[in-house]
């Protein structure tokens, strides 16, 4: 693993585990919603996978405004926390029961490059009584993000190859790989366009040339 993904792992570890982040926004902005949804491969790459949540579907959002200022950030990274998440998941353990899941601590971290664009996202969640933590890896093509900061982007396929989740509680760490599915970050109303979420960032950090540390 590369330097900056090494730094900004950390980061995004100290958000999820601590929940120290301040993060100021813009009320002008619009808000950005980052969704990952689709299947998780079976069996699981790594660990005892105690919920049995291989083979079964996953729906996550992460709302993010278009203005927030990153909590940590470097050449070609940020990180920004504290943030809301929403979703659903599925457990073997309960049949086609879905489990909604929530946290106000979740982590997102994005990273671009000539070889491949990142995504992690991180946040503590209880799910059938159960304290996780939850660590997603997403790679996606070079030129998804436009750069560190906060946008909209057109739906990305997801596979083995480009996405995998951790989750953690007392007895270990499960690793699995999403077999399909799509991430795409949105901007819900149609009153709130991505030209008014760019003006409000103009000036604020937007600085492509930043972008020149290698990560792939």
């Amino acid at each position: 693993m590369l330097l900056h993904q090494t730094v900004a792992a950390a980061a995004l570890s100290i958000c999820v585990f601590t929940g120290i982040c301040v993060m100021p926004v813009s009320a002008a902005a619009p808000d950005v919603t980052l969704t990952a949804s689709g299947t998780f491969a079976s069996p699981c790459l790594t660990g005892a996978d105690e919920l049995k949540l291989a083979g079964e579907p996953f729906t996550i959002s992460v709302v993010i405004n278009a203005a927030a200022v990153p909590f940590k950030h470097g050449p070609n990274w940020a990180l920004y926390s504290p943030l809301k998440m929403t979703g659903q998941v599925h457990s073997g353990l309960l049949g086609s029961t879905p489990v909604n899941i929530a946290s106000g601590a979740a982590s997102v971290q994005q990273a671009v490059g000539p070889a491949y664009d990142l995504i992690m996202l991180g946040f503590p969640v209880k799910v059938v009584g159960i304290n996780l933590t939850i660590v997603a890896n997403i790679t996606m093509p070079p030129g998804t993000l436009p750069n560190q900061l906060i946008h909209t982007f057109a739906p990305v396929q997801l596979s083995p190859a480009t996405a995998t989740v951790k989750y953690t509680d007392n007895a270990g760490t499960t690793t699995l790989a999403v077999r399909k599915g799509t991430l795409a970050a949105t901007v819900p109303s149609a009153a709130r366009s991505l030209t008014s979420a760019r003006l409000a960032l103009k000036g604020v950090w937007d600085d492509p040339s930043e972008v020149h540390v290698r990560i792939g």
